[in-house]
């Protein structure tokens, strides 16, 4: 298992990356648009400007587009005024007259239309009574030429708006609203790419989730979800946008999607994107990213006046980002965030122990000592972790925590009779040493490792406890083949190669462990007393001693698997001040799987659910914390969990006379292809692993109202970043994405829900401010300044 500090480290470097994505958005940009003020409808003209874009359901080819003007009271003009074939790729070009401001594009089928399906990843006909339709706001003055998309998630928002009583400038901009506050980006401004396409790694992460929306959609058309049940694939999926696309409604400032049309995408996208046959992207985690999370949303009328609806975007990130950055005197959240990831890394960290492997290692050892000298058996030695033939030669990442326990004649000497047995000693690997594996033609490995060696006696007169004593050694390894068992065994320790390290007690480490047994086998393990001090991936200390005291339960389960049940605490000290305590509540356990001998198998480590309490510093954690997924890597060397969950809360109290609560929410962390990655080798193109960390829920930011967040981080590719998050805090929901990669320059892209935009492309200093898809400013990032078009400006601090 990996280090528990690890874990805890991770809070704020999510957090904290929220912040730093917006904090470098706020620097710059040009983009989306969203809704407008006015709007009116004069002559028609055959001049005018240029609009292009992509029809997709999947990718729609052949299909008819065709644009109509709206009036103030939202009524369609009863001609069109432009029309065109979509193309090979979905795309359209049409030309909309000077004045036409509001307009509707309406995608119907054609002679020979097709629609791409991406879960038979077939060309279907596209549905005669299949209509995608998205109506079009721009604010006076608009781009000469501007780009939108039509799909079943623009057609949601025409329907909503539709719902609301008609396609008025207030309905189209709060059902917008509230559409792009369910999905975090403007469907009408992302580009599509479709998943099953080995170029979708290369896309925009914004790109990724709208194609994994799309693909959820065919996923649950062959299904036949929503009672779609037509034999024909193309006339489900036409029944499926029909049931989304009126899912929704507007209730006063609040957009509404209906419970069952959200939970049933929401699953169909978290399925789509673990699938590979159907998700080429590399985004194989939508934790942590908003669409379809909440089924109601905010969706106020945005200020009709542009300049002010810019300001109003601005102000918010302003705000927001300055209580994170600039409230230092009085416990800012970067201090305290920062304090929270100082307080966990200086902490120790008793899970680094691998509670699991110390406990199954004891708990074995104290059978066979008991098997042992009541005659049972003739072995005087258990192992904790089953080592077996693995070629240990190819690194040591599998050899930390390898734990075993003989039955002694006294702490340097193996019993050779049970008469002679007069305890037991254990002995546990913490870590090996950087730099000092050795191997040899000799099917011989050797390194230097930290050992917690632990001295078990039997108390007089009482069969159910021991008395202990630990200490922690820096100790030469030395494990030699050995042909008859068919296994590497470790030679006998030599006294000449071994140091103690007495730390602050100078003393061993004193107490007391109890066990309860039913029928031969020891079901129940107490410990009670002071343990070595902890130390860091060097082997460097980083407390004094500890504090133990945990009770540990095993049971044996149907399949053969045993688990493992906690509760109890550790407490560090640091020159007998407490440096950090971790409670295990009850709930806490582990699942392993046993070999034919009953040793944990290398492999073996089924699930891990920690209920946790911890608090280091000026911090604390409390939640539950879920480790799963364990694999190795491509060469079986390196085994680890490839998924952690953490819900609960974290709090700090730095700078505050009590501990104030900094996150609400769930935490993940999943790793992806770890199977194919050889250890061993560095990262390159073809050997690398894909990550993703997210947070959803509630941020505390000293000074400012509850932010709402949804966070998602990832490389999806070689050499590619991307971060995906949305926030609210009440007053403004914000939408922003970072993405880069090797071959594709890198763009940050912020919005609001009241259609205010900008993009940052690249190293660009200066960039354009649209509302609409008509510019209200610039950003001079070198200046430092905001310049609106009416000749007003003000500073982005």
């Amino acid at each position: 298992m990996e280090k528990n500090k690890k874990y805890q480290s991770l809070l704020p470097v999510l957090l904290t990356s929220l912040f730093v994505g917006l904090l470098s958005a706020c620097g710059g940009g040009a983009g989306n648009t969203g809704s407008s003020g006015n709007t009116s409808t004069v002559a028609i003209k055959t001049d005018g400007r240029q609009f292009n874009g992509q029809v997709a359901k999947g990718r729609i080819v052949g299909a008819r587009v065709q644009a109509y003007a709206l009036d103030k009271a939202g009524n369609k003009s009863a001609n069109v005024f432009s029309s065109a074939l979509t193309g090979d790729d979905g795309s359209y070009t049409i030309t909309v007259p000077d004045g036409v401001n509001s307009f509707m594009l309406e995608v119907a089928s054609a002679p020979g239309a097709t629609m791409y399906d991406e879960v038979t990843q077939a060309d279907l006909p596209f549905p005669a009574d299949l209509k995608l339709r998205s109506v079009v706001k721009q604010g006076s003055n608009p781009e000469s030429v501007y780009w939108g998309s039509v799909t079943p998630l623009t057609e949601l928002i025409v329907q909503v708006a539709e719902n609301a009583g008609s396609l008025t400038p207030a309905n189209i901009d709060k059902a917008r609203a509230g559409v792009q506050a369910l999905l975090g980006f403007d469907p009408q401004r992302v580009s599509i790419i479709h998943t099953t396409a080995d170029t979708s790694s290369n896309s925009y992460v914004d790109e990724k989730i709208q194609g994994l929306s799309l693909t959820a959609i065919s996923y649950l058309a062959f299904n036949k979800a929503f009672s779609c049940n037509d034999p024909l694939q193309g006339a489900r999926v036409a029944c499926v946008v029909k049931k989304i696309a009126n899912a929704g409604k507007l209730d006063g400032n609040t957009f509404n999607l209906s419970e069952d049309v959200r939970a049933a995408m929401r699953a169909a996208l978290e399925q789509v994107a673990t699938d590979e046959s159907l998700n080429k992207s590399g985004k194989n985690s939508v934790a942590g990213i908003g669409a379809f999370l909440s089924a109601s949303l905010p969706s106020p009328a945005p200020e009709a006046d542009n300049i002010i609806a810019t300001k109003q975007l601005f102000s918010s990130l302003r705000n927001n980002l300055y209580a994170v950055t600039n409230s230092q005197n009085s416990g800012g959240l970067d201090l305290r965030l920062n304090a929270v990831k100082a307080d966990f890394e200086n902490a120790t960290a008793p899970l680094n122990k691998d509670l699991l492997i110390w406990s199954k290692t004891i708990a074995d050892g104290i059978d066979q000592y008991n098997k042992y000298t009541s005659g049972q058996s003739r072995e005087t030695t258990v192992t904790g972790l089953f080592y077996g033939p693995a070629p240990l030669w190819r690194g040591y990442q599998n050899i930390g925590n390898l734990g075993d326990c003989s039955a002694m004649r006294d702490p340097l000497n193996v019993a050779s009779t049970p008469a002679q047995a007069k305890g037991m000693e254990c002995r546990f690997s913490r870590l090996a040493l950087p730099g000092t594996f050795k191997y040899s033609y000799k099917y011989q490995v050797e390194w230097v490792e930290l050992i917690d060696r632990i001295w078990l006696e039997p108390v007089a007169n009482d069969s159910s406890r021991f008395n202990y004593k630990s200490e922690l050694v820096k100790q030469k390894a030395v494990f030699a083949w050995n042909e008859e068992k068919n296994d590497f065994i470790r030679r006998p320790a030599n006294p000449a190669d071994t140091v103690i390290i007495d730390a602050y007690s100078g003393n061993a480490f004193t107490g007391q462990i109890s066990f309860a047994m039913q029928a031969r086998n020891l079901y129940a393990l107490v410990v009670q007393g002071t343990m070595p001090p902890r130390s860091d991936g060097n082997g460097q200390l980083t407390s004094d001693y500890e504090k133990w005291d945990i009770h540990a339960g095993r049971t044996g389960l149907p399949d053969g698997s045993f688990r493992y049940d906690f509760t109890g605490e550790f407490i560090s000290y640091v020159k007998s001040n407490m440096n950090s305590r971790l409670s295990l509540d009850k709930g806490s356990y582990a699942t392993v799987d046993l070999d034919y001998k009953g040793n944990l198998q290398k492999n073996g480590v089924k699930e891990f659910n920690l209920a946790i309490t911890g608090e280091a510093g000026n911090s604390k954690v409390h939640g539950e914390l879920k480790l799963g997924n364990a694999s190795t890597d491509k060469n079986g060397v390196s085994y680890q969990p490839n998924r952690l969950d953490f819900v609960g809360t974290v709090s700090n109290s730095l700078g505050l006379s009590s501990a104030a609560e900094l996150f609400n929410g769930k935490l993940t962390v999943e790793r992806f292809g770890y199977g194919s990655f050889d250890s061993a080798k560095p990262e390159s193109a073809s050997n690398f692993v894909r990550k993703s960390v997210a947070a959803s829920g509630v941020i505390q930011v000293p000074g400012r109202p509850p932010l709402k967040l949804n966070l998602n981080g990832s490389n999806d590719a070689f050499g590619s970043n991307s971060l995906i998050a949305q926030y609210d805090d009440g007053s403004n929901v914000i939408n922003a994405q970072m993405s880069e990669s090797l071959t594709k320059q890198k763009i940050v892209r912020v919005s609001s829900t009241s259609g205010v935009s900008f993009d940052v492309f690249g190293s660009n200093l200066v960039a354009d401010i649209l509302k609409d898809g008509a510019k209200v400013g610039w950003l001079d990032m070198k200046a430092g300044r905001i310049s609106y078009t009416d000749g007003s400006f003000e500073t982005i601090k």
